[in-house]
């Protein structure tokens, strides 16, 4: 199924590439909201709603991609209608590197997200899933914040990721990439544990003890781009919050744990 959209798809930017990004939106939008309608679908009950609503997952998912890796203005592009239709877009500062996140509404209290992200290369406009390598019964994670770090000889992106496993279960993360030519690099290591050399560092917490803060997502996590500081909350065993941090400051070659 996936293949013969991708034909149809290459068969038709001829002639979608030569219309304004505002055409483009459109038709993400039409397929957006279609998720959104299939999701709480009542009707007839000899139509599978739930096979309609896993295909046009597919045919965003697919047009999404396709439209993102073809048309190098959408990495600039507001696109301000997908956004109210819940389309989650963060780009990062220098405006090189965003992630498109979504509900595909298929997950029910564990929430599903699909994540594309688009980036600038040396000669071109890439883009690629971010959850290509998903076993089955993993979640993805919706990114709220990209922060910047200057290594000096590279820049390297840090992707802030949240997922929701149920009403109270939720989880709060990053994950480093890097721009490598055309090609994004996901398994930028820089993070030192004690278990090794990481490129991702997730905790899970109870969303209760932190649901009385005033901010939407909840902001766990802070990056200070001028001292290269990473702060982690301290969660204690029952996933409670704390209003402790671990700190990790990279120190030229990597991000390692500040002592007290």
């Amino acid at each position: 199924m996936r293949n013969k959209l991708i034909v149809w798809l290459v068969f038709c930017s001829f002639t979608i590439y030569g219309q304004n990004l505002k055409v483009v939106e459109n038709e993400l939008l039409k397929h957006l909201t279609k998720i959104s309608y299939w999701a709480h679908f009542t009707g007839n009950a000899k139509i599978s709603a739930e096979d309609s609503l896993d295909n046009e997952n597919e045919i965003f998912y697919d047009k999404l991609l396709n439209y993102t890796s073809k048309i190098p203005s959408t990495l600039a592009y507001d696109f301000s209608e997908l956004k109210k239709a819940h389309l989650i877009i963060t780009t990062s500062s220098d405006k090189k590197f965003r992630i498109y996140s979504w509900d595909t509404e298929l997950g029910g209290t564990m929430k599903d997200y699909e994540s594309i992200c688009q980036y600038q290369g040396d000669k071109k406009v890439c883009s690629k899933s971010l959850n290509e390598n998903r076993q089955e019964g993993d979640i993805g994670c919706w990114y709220s914040e990209i922060f910047t770090l200057e290594t000096g000889s590279k820049k390297v992106y840090i992707a802030y990721g949240n997922a929701e496993y149920s009403s109270s279960g939720c989880m709060q993360g990053v994950q480093l990439f890097s721009i490598d030519n055309e090609k994004l690099n996901d398994k930028v290591r820089l993070i030192k544990t004690k278990t090794g050399i990481r490129n991702k560092l997730y905790f899970e917490f109870d969303f209760f003890s932190v649901a009385n803060r005033k901010e939407r997502p909840v902001k766990l996590i802070y990056f200070d781009e001028n001292t290269k500081t990473l702060k982690i909350p301290v969660v204690t065993n029952k996933l409670k919050v704390t209003n402790q941090f671990i700190t990790y400051k990279y120190n030229g070659q990597f991000f390692e744990r500040v002592s007290k």
